[in-house]
């Protein structure tokens, strides 16, 4: 063959050999730069955290949408010190009251001023009963009761000195001033009791308690008749009358066993009851009104010493026999219980209208009609003795 033949088809057949070899060399190029960035992809995910944590790369940032939740340190938070804010005593403003006609009244007198009196005992809680103007048994009561607050001569008359405290009175500061909104507060000492609604007065009203006295004829035998000091509560009460082996009560709402307030036709101005605390007739019509079961009851000041007060204590003394009481279902609680009782009614003091100052010279002085007591002031018609808040047969009166 001819060599120059020969090399020119080697010429011919070269060119494929050189698009081969170019063509391998390009996919291998390629095959290795898909390599290099794959694993410089999986360095990378091994490595972002540690050199986030290092400080050679910002944290990735992310929309609010994505942002996983963050969790606070733990804090410790203290539930808020609560004090209860105890309101003040309201107290009532200053009036002007007419000068008393005579020098004073008494009961059975009639008079215009005597209605303007009324009507402040009326504001200042104290129940006269009708503001008419007629000094009646009631009118006395709620007298008898502001003379027992201030700590005068429990006479049941309204002379000028009477007046003007009347026209400026402020209500003492209560025995339990941080106790309950709601609560009952019997006052030996002053023979007065305070009922208070929403930590202010309510009612003020005369009151008369055990006497001291030893005495015979209830369930439990002989006793001292004494209403022990102490904190109660209201537990059961009766509507209308009730009878037990010492006499008759009206509307007892019994605290400490078979210890009561309740209603009486005598209500003498110093403790003369079996142990149970008396009110008036017309305030224990609608005393339930005002209080209710589990309601606290504070018998505060010098319980009567047992065998009686002396006569001519001013606290104490002996007006006259018995008064309220009855049995209660169940055992008294500490301090002990004395049988409450009730006996007939005793007769107060006469009434008495002496003039305490000078008489007005103008005008002649009102004068009262003989100093009698009035009848003992009774329901329209008695009532029969209501469901209890107990059981109907309780056991024997203590």
């Amino acid at each position: 063959m001819d060599p120059i033949a020969a090399s020119d088809n080697m010429d011919e057949i070269r060119p494929p050999r050189r698009g081969l070899l170019i063509r391998s060399g390009i996919v291998g190029l390629v095959v290795a730069i898909v390599t290099v960035l794959s694993v410089g992809q999986y360095a990378a995910a091994q490595g972002d955290d540690d050199d986030i944590e290092a400080g050679r790369f910002e944290p990735r940032k992310v929309s609010p949408s994505t942002e996983p939740a963050t969790t606070d340190p733990t804090t410790t938070t203290l539930a808020p010190t609560t004090t209860t804010t105890i309101p003040a005593l309201i107290q009532p403003a200053a009036i002007a009251l007419p000068p008393v006609p005579g020098g004073s009244v008494g009961q059975g007198a009639r008079a215009a001023e005597i209605m303007g009196y009324e009507a402040r005992l009326v504001e200042l809680h104290f129940d006269p009963g009708p503001v008419d103007g007629v000094f009646d048994a009631k009118t006395r009561t709620a007298v008898e009761a502001f003379d027992k607050l201030m700590g005068w001569a429990r006479d049941g008359v309204i002379d000028q000195p009477f007046v003007d405290t009347l026209a400026t009175f402020q209500y003492p500061t209560p025995h339990m001033p941080a106790a309950e909104a709601d609560r009952v507060e019997i006052d030996l000492d002053r023979q007065v009791i305070i009922l208070y609604k929403g930590y202010q007065v309510a009612l003020v009203t005369p009151t008369s308690t055990g006497n001291g006295k030893r005495f015979c004829g209830g369930s439990d035998g002989c006793q001292y008749a004494v209403t022990y000091a102490g904190k109660y509560k209201f537990d059961w009460h009766v509507n209308g009358w009730r009878t037990g082996k010492l006499g008759r009560l009206y509307n007892p709402w019994y605290f400490n066993g078979g210890i009561a307030i309740h209603g009486y036709t005598s209500v003498p101005v110093k403790p003369a009851s079996h142990g149970c605390s008396r009110i008036p007739m017309h305030i224990a019509e609608y005393f339930g009104t005002l209080v209710y079961d589990d309601m606290t009851v504070y018998v505060v000041g010098i319980q009567a010493p047992e065998g009686g007060y002396p006569p001519d204590s001013p606290t104490g003394g002996s007006p006259g026999g018995g008064g309220g009481g009855g049995s209660a279902p169940t055992t008294p609680t500490t301090p002990p219980t004395a049988p409450p009782a009730t006996a007939p009614p005793e007769t107060t003091p006469p009434d008495t209208v002496a003039p305490v100052g000078p008489p007005d010279t103008t005008a002649p002085p009102v004068t009262s009609p003989p100093p009698t007591d009035p009848p003992p002031t009774t329901p329209p018609t008695e009532p029969p003795p209501a469901t209890t808040t107990q059981p109907p047969q309780p056991p024997p009166e203590p």
